[in-house]
């Protein structure tokens, strides 16, 4: 309800994952990846691995994770990420920018980075058996759906 979404125990909750106080949030980023399959628009998903440890193991999902203290910002994060799980090489001219910030309970800030693939078929994958069991894409006119895509 509203009221309880505008509660002062929200409020101190919401105003921690904010702060620039010595405890910050720890980040994280998800590369949300438009491309395309046969000239239609779609997202690129992966199947995390069911041997991960945590949380998403087996979880369906864009490829991303932790920022590494390497990392310059929640975009090399992103890029990193999709290069250590899918092994591929997103450059940064291909990011189209960085969407709102999302909070999780779990005190973790992950800013999804949209980026375009391009044509699917001109991508060369190789995934991270560790970290993902496979991808596949839906498309956005039809939500055609083809999985796994290796």
């Amino acid at each position: 309800s509203l009221p309880t979404c505008l509660s002062s125990g929200n409020e101190q909750r919401c105003r921690r994952g904010l702060s620039l106080g010595k405890k910050q949030a720890r980040w994280a980023s998800v590369l949300v990846s438009l491309c395309s399959m046969e000239d239609e628009p779609a997202f690129l998903f992966t199947l995390r691995s069911s041997t991960l440890k945590g949380r998403h193991k087996g979880d369906v999902s864009f490829a991303g994770g932790k920022s590494d203290p390497s990392d310059k910002d929640v975009v090399a994060t992103a890029l990193r990420e999709a290069w250590e799980e899918l092994g591929i090489n997103v450059g940064a001219e291909q990011v189209w920018g960085v969407l709102k910030p999302i909070f999780l309970q779990t005190g973790m800030m992950v800013a999804p980075v949209l980026a375009n693939l391009g044509p699917l078929e001109e991508l060369s994958f190789k995934p991270n058996p560790g970290e993902v069991r496979h991808s596949h894409f839906i498309c956005l006119n039809t939500q055609r759906c083809k999985c796994p895509l290796y």
